[in-house]
């Protein structure tokens, strides 16, 4: 498993990271409106979050999510976690509800 670079990661990549745990996949236009960001520098962070090996590209042509009646046809770049960065926010998040009790 990759070690990946969690120390030069800023509030907003946090942001998109578990944005992108809690919701699967989905593309920037949709991060950028839910998150309240400019879909330029959305579009930048996606970027550089896959280059450092946080994110990967979804393949294929349809989308299967959470709350859809029938796949999506996939007309943007859609991005999900990399396995190394979808386990350390699961330990991550976990252990912050285990604090909050």
């Amino acid at each position: 498993m990759a070690v990946l670079p969690w120390g030069v990661l800023q509030e907003k990549d946090w942001r998109i990271l578990k944005d992108l745990y809690a919701t699967a996949p989905d593309c920037a236009k949709f991060l950028a409106r839910r998150l309240r960001m400019d879909l330029g520098e959305t579009m930048q962070r996606l970027r550089e979050l896959e280059n450092m090996g946080f994110l990967e590209r979804v393949e294929g042509r349809f989308l299967k999510k959470k709350g859809l009646r029938r796949p999506k046809h996939m007309n943007h770049t859609y991005y999900e976690l990399s396995r190394a960065a979808r386990l350390y926010l699961r330990k991550l998040l976990f252990e912050e509800r285990d604090m909050c009790k």
